[in-house]
């Protein structure tokens, strides 16, 4: 079936504005835009689009290679280069075809550049699109149809034209919103499947574009992929249609980013790249735009195989990794997915890049890609498809993209059975299990979908040995499992469980009086969680859990009452494991509301008039603004006590006006009785730039204006073993612009523990043995503490996530207490560990006490 039938946009009228409008802008002059004030609005009341602003035009460059690129970018650091306007040339040769402002041109042709100037086809596409736009408008967007290639759709229009597309075939096509965009559009998605409204044993495949806002070419592919499927699916001659509708999950998000392409900008509406705005595989973690915490959500609740997304102003595709030249765990099979889009399209695939591909870092190296974070963190395959070497080609030009690119789709979303795939089931229960796939040799694994048990692996053409894993069942290990790239090798594997046992016993409370309590199982070494059974108090506190034979932590939590571990062996001789909870009572053990003076505080600081829910709080300058040039503090007297409490924090309400990058107020903590002192961070603080009264750099501190009361907390479950916590707020000017400054009030340090006068039924033993680290998140490293009821052999180890020990605090005799030791981020070769969750194990005698950390980098 044709897309001719579906719309139709082209007219006289419209040919004449493209006409007249590169005429113009190739001799110079500037395009005719069309008026804000005659741009309709969508349902949020938001504009349709914005006339796109140009303030640099295209030229190319020709280098000689790589070195040559790089002295040119520090000689004149272009702001609009990107790695898409890299052409690859025979010999190792480049031409860069950017785009500069007339002061850029001025500074590469002054250190010896030969700039050509190009014709402003990215311009003249945006210009006609908003012409068409306007028209379209002007008529009331009435003479649009569904499904027709040749034009540009509003963002609305997507949303509108999804949402008939669904209504009209809703057994195959489900709409959905992802979330919002900065400016509060709505990221539009659709599901196409056989059965929509169920999931199904088949891959979920991901198609997304135009994460940069004047790249959309992709996004008209996309849109008009939906429609072509939805339209023809079952029909004589679409058999290949029907096939990927009946045996695929299809989700497609043709606009990443809606704010961008209605101002025709690559950056969203805060300026941000989010193509550059992904946590990165080495660590790096940019702080994350709407519409990528969004994006990352969405993935992180599905179960993508693979995925790709569309840019513009290159023709490759682009396959991982982006930030390194190591190449990827699943190289062979990254080429070969990639050559399935390539070899469908022809001008790509003879384009200036062998095959229409090549590794992203061999372009060029870039970080925090979608694609990278895709495939580091979701173990989905995910490539960037640069769609042609103009961002805003000629409406009539897209047919033959299409034409170009719906088969390059079609066969990229038929790859995702490539290689093995199957359904993992248990040979008690016959039911799906959640699995981990691994592949000998690849150090990337993939997991069936626990619903349905279902796992697909993109292998090249081979033969592998692949390991099965779930919780409670032996893993199953297959060899000799070929795989031809191209046919789907089906390997469905039945799991034996493992031996199992009992571990039993009550859970109770003073008195020795049964408790309603839950016991949550955690699997060891790595602390995972396993499973929870409850105690009931009708009978006596009574509680069985059922496990697979192996290590466990056991936490009996009831509300209020302490929470206890303790560790068991799960053997064929059934365990007991009894717990005892202290009742808990929580209590302030400093407060201040200043209804009464400074009573636990001194220095420079005095009482003002208002406080947060009463007269009286306290301030660095009661009579106005505060000094230049000065250091205000002020210190609680003395400090509190935090040992024998379960947990602790320190909360105030606080408003300040302090001017900005310049003076700052420090919330400080001591626990030395107040020799030294060390910055915190609440929710409200900044990092300090180091200038003025802001030092330490880097430092959290208090700035800018916040005019309304907000609560600041900050946990100090990190220091209670220490016997003087107090703690100071200390503002600091430079020597002008003064203001209000700082106030706070309600101050108050709040520790929970077990009742005084109401001790718990003895505990067993090994029941004190603990293991914390703090901070935790940390970087670049983070303090252990430990500690052990009885002298003995103590061991303190770290894990990464596969139980692979990575260093070694502690491993000798040591004396009943508590002890710390500093984990720097390095394994036993002392070199520096990648970002990601870690386990720190202490094992004593028989017992063993897990904490898990993240390092941040």
């Amino acid at each position: 079936m044709s897309l001719e039938h579906s719309r139709c946009l082209t007219g006289h009228l419209r040919s004449l504005i493209l006409l007249l409008s590169a005429v113009m802008t190739f001799a110079g002059w500037t395009p005719h835009v069309v008026r804000a004030a005659a741009i309709p609005t969508d349902g949020h009341g938001l504009p349709l689009w914005q006339v796109a602003v140009y303030d640099d035009f295209p030229v190319r460059i020709e280098l000689s290679g790589r070195i040559d690129l790089e002295g040119l970018l520090s000689t004149v650091p272009v702001a609009d280069f990107h790695r898409e306007q890299i052409r690859p040339l025979p010999g190792g040769a480049i031409t860069l075809e950017t785009r500069v402002t007339a002061a850029e041109a001025a500074a590469l042709e002054a250190a010896g550049y030969r700039l050509e100037r190009l014709r402003d086809l990215e311009q003249e596409g945006r210009r006609a699109v908003e012409g068409m736009w306007a028209e379209q408008a002007a008529k009331g967007f009435a003479d649009l149809e569904t499904g027709k290639a040749l034009f540009y759709p509003t963002h609305a229009q997507i949303g509108s034209d999804f949402a008939a597309l669904a209504a009209a075939h809703p057994a195959i096509a489900r709409t959905f919103s992802w979330g919002l965009s900065v400016q509060g559009r709505d990221l539009w998605g659709i599901v196409i499947s056989d059965d929509v409204a169920n999931t199904e044993p088949e891959p979920e495949v991901r198609l997304t574009s135009t994460i940069h806002g004047d790249e959309p070419v992709g996004m008209v592919m996309l849109y008009n992929f939906a429609f072509y499927l939805v339209d023809n699916y079952g029909q004589p001659g679409y058999e290949d249609v029907t096939n990927l509708v009946d045996n695929y999950e299809i989700h497609i998000m043709p606009l990443h980013n809606p704010d961008g392409y209605a101002a025709g900008t690559r950056s969203n509406a805060n300026g941000v790249d989010l193509n550059r705005n992904y946590p990165d595989p080495a660590g790096t973690h940019a702080v994350q735009e709407q519409e990528t915490l969004n994006f990352m959500n969405h993935a992180n609740g599905r179960h993508f195989v693979i995925s790709q997304n569309g840019h513009g102003g290159a023709l490759v595709v682009n396959y991982p990794w982006d930030y390194t030249y190591t190449r990827a765990p699943d190289d062979a099979a990254l080429i070969e997915l990639s050559l399935e889009y390539s070899t469908y399209n022809l001008p790509m695939y003879n384009g200036s890049f062998p095959q229409g591909i090549t590794n992203g870092a061999d372009w060029y190296i870039a970080t925090g890609t979608l694609q990278d974070w895709s495939y580091d963190t979701t173990g989905c395959i995910d490539v960037t498809v640069e769609l042609g070497n103009t961002k805003w080609p000629a409406a009539s030009t897209l047919q033959s993209y299409w034409d170009d690119n719906r088969e390059s789709l079609m066969h990229y979303v038929k790859a995702a059975r490539h290689g093995v795939n199957g359904v993992v089931t248990g040979s008690d229960t016959g039911l799906p299990l959640d699995a981990t796939v691994t592949v000998t040799g690849n150090a990337m694994p993939v997991h069936t979908d626990p619903e349905h048990g279902d796992y697909y692996k993109l292998l090249d053409t081979g033969t592998y040995i692949l390991t099965f894993s779930s919780p409670g069942y032996l893993d199953e290990v297959v060899t000799g499992v070929a795989t031809t790239w191209g046919t789907p090798t089906v390997l469905d594997v039945v799991m034996d469980p493992v031996a199992h046992g009992d571990v039993s016993g009550v859970v109770t409370g003073a008195g020795g009086a049964g408790l309603d309590a839950q016991i949550n199982v955690y699997a060891l070494p790595l602390d995972q969680f396993h499973t929870a059974v409850q105690a009931q108090a009708s009978s006596g506190g009574a509680y069985t859990a059922h496990l697979p034979h192996g290590d466990y932590r056991l936490e009996a939590v009831a509300s209020g009452y302490q929470t206890v571990s303790q560790t068991v062996t799960i053997g064929a001789v059934p365990a007991t494991l009894d717990f005892a909870l202290g009742a808990i009572e929580t209590v302030e053990l400093f407060a201040s509301d200043f209804e009464s003076g400074l009573a636990g505080w001194t220095g420079g600081w005095g009482l003002a008039a208002t406080g947060y829910a009463s007269a009286g709080s306290l301030t660095d300058s009661p009579s106005g603004n505060y000094a230049d040039n000065s250091t205000n503090i002020v210190t609680m007297v003395a400090g509190v006590d935090l040992t024998g409490a379960l947990g602790a924090q320190v909360s105030f309400w606080a408003k300040w006006q302090i001017e900005d990058m310049w003076d700052g107020c420090f919330f400080e903590m001591s626990t030395d009785g107040g020799s030294s002192w060390t910055p915190q961070a609440t929710a409200f603080t900044a990092a300090a730039t180091g200038q003025g009264g802001q030092t330490p750099a880097g430092a959290p501190c208090f700035d800018n204006n916040q005019t309304t009361w907000v609560q600041n907390t900050v946990t100090l479950n990190g220091y209670l073993d220490r016997t003087d916590v107090r703690f100071r707020f200390r503002l600091g000017s430079d020597s002008s612009i003064n203001r209000d400054g700082y106030y706070f009030d309600d101050f108050a340090v709040t520790v929970t523990r077990i009742q005084q006068g109401i001790s718990p039924v003895p505990a067993a033993p090994g029941d004190r043995l603990a293991v914390d680290a703090w901070p935790n998140p940390f970087n670049p490293q983070t303090t252990v503490s430990f500690t052990i009821p009885g002298n003995g052999q103590a061991d303190v180890q770290v894990f990464d996530l596969r139980g692979r020990l990575v260093r070694t605090l502690v491993s000798g005799f040591m004396t009943a207490g508590t002890e710390r030791r500093v984990w720097d981020g390095t394994d036993e070769a002392g070199s520096p560990v990648g970002s990601g969750v870690y386990f720190v194990r202490l094992k004593s005698r028989e017992d063993q006490a897990v904490t898990k950390i993240l390092m941040l980098k």
